[in-house]
């Protein structure tokens, strides 16, 4: 796994940053990427890290937040097209205070 030393986030992770926005598990991942799970998980982990997520919830909420996706408004008719990539892969999220 590519790891930028400046916090963007590879091709590959922005693709499963994309899939995990429309709720594909782990699995479900690797069975469309041609990927190990652990693989999955291992690019998951470096996104929270890049992201400072938390969580699957809290990352698709930094990556809006950041720019980094955008939500789809040219196919309301599809709900597993519900969010795009923006083309921003730079920006490097600061912590959400909480309270």
């Amino acid at each position: 796994m590519a790891v930028d030393s400046d916090g963007r986030l590879s091709a590959r992770e922005l693709e499963i940053l994309l899939l995990a926005a429309h709720g594909m598990s782990d699995a479900d991942m690797s069975r469309r990427l041609s990927i190990s799970p652990r693989t999955v998980a291992a690019h998951m982990r470096s996104i929270r890290e890049k992201l400072c997520a938390k969580n699957r919830t809290h990352l698709v909420v930094t990556a809006l937040r950041a720019g980094i996706l955008a939500l789809r408004t040219d196919r309301l008719d599809r709900l597993d097209e519900t969010f795009r990539l923006t083309g921003r892969s730079g920006v490097r999220a600061q912590p959400v205070g909480v309270g």
